[in-house]
């Protein structure tokens, strides 16, 4: 049995490769691209993401994090595997996929791979195979040539300038140097820890339900920066708080060798990741971690926090202070900037109370992700001004919400090679404009130079939008289409049809799902159901649980008052 392992970034080859049993993809394509390709190949390809077992997957994962917890304790408090393992949790799903993979494939088979990289290594291995990657000199480099290329071309200015400070500058040392010292501030404050966008506009529009109350946004990137803030909003870069140095490093380094050994030793799954150098993550985030933990020692110390509020206790950059907090006695509480997020089957929870914006939300944490009832608090942000349309407007676009595929392994150019054609003769058949409304990580350059590639001079008529969405998007709006985007939510409350391109959902995280349960739009199976909507759009459309309701100001206070007083903020 010959078996080719095709790389996410290698399209199928077309001249040295032939006579193939089977073809594994380590990304994601539609079917019908998997179609077109066992055409050419004359032989069966699937996805290894065909061996996912959605959120099964997560709470194995889960499983096998608990093997660490507790064993990397620093001095005041934080357990640098809880902060740590978080990035090698992509790594340990797919690994779990190579091993039901192994189980698909024949034992005595021929392995080849379209370049090296470290799952085609632990297949190998799970296989006791021989690898052969026949790779010309020089391909390797160029591969990696055009892949920068081609990534800097689809980034603006600002998103080029984030990059080049997380990949340069990754310890605050320059950054740190240019950026003035600012004065504390007298007034107490609640802390919003934030790194990206999305995260400091779901802190603020909390922090608008107490206008008398003072709050601190400090964001550590660029990309969490507002530029505009409610008068009860003081904003100030992490920068300023950075050292040279961080304290703990040796004792700490030694310790997570010590308990890498023992995981390697207990557990078959982190000898397969040591092998293929992925938890190397972990060192190097332990190293990057505690001189961001020292950052915010320096917030703590210099600034007269009276509680912190975290939109996004997954990233260590806005987990690391609701940490400090909490093991200073400074009441804590935590949310997602987004609709929903699986990430919470996986950490532990270490906030005094978890804020659910709706009760798709609050279902989802207690039901699916084994959240305590007794620490959720139900209870959105203040509601953002939504203007009334004119009663004769005419609503004229058709708005597909885009998400960052990429990042979910998804080949980005086949998505739109088959959605496109769809969505250009939906939009026809329905007489409307078609919109698309681009995610905070991704640029107009980009996806202009996208549907150029693939519609060539038709993309003309295509709107692309970039930002928060404004009111001519709302008022425009006559039904939109995303993934699982959390604006399915916005546009239930506004009354806005949205239908779910469920074939394209994240393959673990079971939110389509969620949002289907609650009405949360009309879920879609197949890219063939798009000649539908405009049948489907009769139906009613009713959101009654999906749609947030904003906490009481008095109970969202008391979250930063006493500890004693959840149990009686939910009742």
């Amino acid at each position: 049995m010959k078996v080719l392992l095709l790389h996410p970034a290698d399209n199928l080859p077309r001249d040295r490769f032939a006579g193939w049993d089977l073809i594994v993809d380590f990304g994601r394509a539609p079917a019908s691209t998997y179609e077109d390709w066992s055409k050419q190949t004359a032989c069966p390809i699937i996805s290894i993401y065909e061996f996912a077992k959605e959120i099964d997957d997560l709470r194995l994962c889960r499983n096998l994090l608990q093997l660490g917890f507790g064993r990397l304790m620093d001095a005041y408090g934080i357990d640098w595997w809880d902060v740590s393992s978080l990035a090698i949790v992509p790594d340990l799903v797919k690994l779990v996929l190579v091993d039901r993979a192994a189980k698909y494939i024949d034992q005595s088979c021929e392995l080849y791979s379209t370049r090296p990289f470290p799952f085609a290594t632990a297949l190998q291995n799970r296989l006791r195979c021989t690898l052969t990657i026949p790779q010309r000199p020089f391909q390797s480099l160029t591969r990696r040539l055009r892949h920068y290329s081609s990534v800097l071309s689809k980034l603006d200015g600002a998103q080029l300038s984030q990059v080049i400070e997380d990949k340069f500058d990754r310890y605050h040392a320059v950054r740190r140097r240019l950026t003035k010292r600012r004065s504390s501030r007298n007034a107490t404050a609640i802390l919003l820890p934030s790194a990206y966008v999305n995260v400091s506009r779901m802190a603020v529009r909390y922090a608008e339900l107490l206008p008398d109350q003072h709050f601190l946004l400090v964001y550590a990137r660029r990309s969490g920066k507002l530029q505009s803030l409610p008068a009860n909003v003081f904003m100030t870069p992490l920068e300023s708080y950075f050292e040279s140095t961080a304290n703990e490093e040796g004792t700490l380094c030694d310790r997570w060798h010590a308990l890498r050994e023992e995981l390697v030793y207990e557990e078959e799954i982190f000898e397969a990741a040591d092998r293929a150098g992925m938890l190397e993550k972990v060192g190097s985030g332990l190293r990057w971690g505690l001189r961001v933990r020292d950052a915010w020692r320096n917030v703590l110390d210099r600034e007269p926090i009276l509680g912190c509020l975290s939109a996004d206790d997954t990233n260590p950059y806005t987990r690391i202070p609701l940490l400090l907090a909490k093991s200073r006695g400074i009441p804590t509480v935590a949310c997602h900037h987004g609709a929903l997020d699986c990430w919470m089957m996986l950490k532990n929870l270490t906030a005094d109370a978890y804020l659910a914006k709706t009760q798709m939300e609050c279902d989802y944490l207690n039901r699916t992700c084994h959240i305590a009832r007794e620490k959720i608090v139900l209870g959105g942000p203040a509601q953002p001004h939504r203007s009334q349309p004119t009663m004769n407007a005419r609503r004229t676009w058709m708005v597909f919400f885009t998400e960052p595929y990429e990042a979910r392994d998804w080949r980005s150019e086949d998505v739109y090679r088959d959605l496109l054609p769809r969505l250009c003769s939906l939009a026809e058949n329905c007489g409307l404009k078609l919109v698309f409304k681009l995610h905070p990580f991704e640029s107009i350059r980009g996806h202009r130079k996208k549907l150029r590639h693939i519609l060539g001079q038709k993309e003309h008529g295509i709107e692309v939008l970039a930002g928060p969405p404004n009111d001519e998007l709302w008022q425009n709006a006559k039904f939109a289409l995303t993934v699982e985007s959390s604006t399915a939510l916005e546009c239930a409350a506004r009354g806005i049809p949205v239908f779910l391109c469920g074939w394209l959902r994240d393959p673990h995280a079971g939110y389509a799902q969620q949002y289907a349960r609650f009405g949360a739009g009309r879920l879609l199976e197949s890219p063939d159901e798009i000649e539908d909507i405009p049948r489907l759009l009769g139906s009613e459309n009713r959101l009654p649980a999906s749609v947030e309701n904003a906490i009481d100001p008095r109970k969202f206070r008391e979250l930063f008052s006493i500890h004693d007083c959840l149990a009686a903020s939910n009742a």
